[in-house]
């Protein structure tokens, strides 16, 4: 457990630095009345998100009951592995139209629930940059906790993952207009470098995949290496 929660805060962290989600927010701040709508937004958001990774973890973890151990055999720790490194090297080599932050159509004024659907819809799209997360569960699930140990820290990660909108809306708050212009620089900024902030997020997911089998793999060479204590005594 000690090793996991820095791991699980450092995904949380770049998960949080969503760049098409933070566009998003940076817009409904721009216009008037934002806080109900970017409440809502960051609803849909957490509801969709937190539910997903809690089925994840219900399906994978009663799925890893039954392999037992073969999830550490060598093979799979070998397919994790590659995995990690096949994402590395598509951050590296991606075409140069991939993953641009595009800004959705946004639902009506006044609708709090289509920005609720809003988020679940900006959720689902970008679940393919929701590497940390899924590399998040994985570790989880590899740990072996229980209920009682995995949903407090699926609920931790989901709180810092939402932070960052949640941030933008008390700057708003407390400095009010004064935050338009530089909001608007942010915007353009992230929409800019959404392909290349999404693609160190593949790189780093893939960083710690590749960590997390090469340490399994270390972990299991030990536990063979070292003889029983009743062969030592002998």
């Amino acid at each position: 457990m000690d090793t996991l929660l820095p791991s699980l805060l450092l995904l949380a962290l770049l998960d949080s630095l969503n760049p098409s989600a933070l566009v998003v927010a940076l817009w409904l701040l721009s216009r008037p009345q934002p806080a109900p709508r970017l409440l809502a937004y960051v609803a849909g958001i957490l509801a969709s998100y937190l539910a997903l990774g809690a089925a994840m973890m219900l399906g994978f973890t009663a799925l890893s009951q039954r392999l037992g151990q073969a999830l550490d055999h060598p093979i799979a720790l070998i397919v994790q592995g590659l995995l990690g490194a096949a994402l590395l090297v598509y951050a590296i080599f991606a075409p140069s139209t991939a993953h641009s932050a595009h800004q959705p159509n946004l639902p009506a004024t006044g609708k709090l629930l289509g920005f609720v659907a809003l988020g679940m819809a900006v959720t689902a799209a970008e679940l393919v940059t929701a590497l940390p997360y899924f590399a998040a569960i994985a570790l989880m699930i590899g740990a072996e906790l229980g209920a009682a140990q995995w949903l407090p820290l699926l609920v931790g990660y989901n709180l810092i993952f939402i932070a960052p909108p949640l941030l933008l809306l008390g700057l708003h708050a407390l400095l009010g207009r004064r935050t338009d212009e530089r909001f608007a620089r942010w915007r353009a900024r992230l929409q800019r470098g959404a392909r290349e902030a999404t693609l160190w997020i593949f790189a780093l997911a893939g960083v710690a995949l590749m960590g997390d089998a090469a340490s399994r793999w270390v972990a299991a060479n030990k536990d063979t290496a070292t003889p029983p204590a009743t062969a030592q005594a002998r």
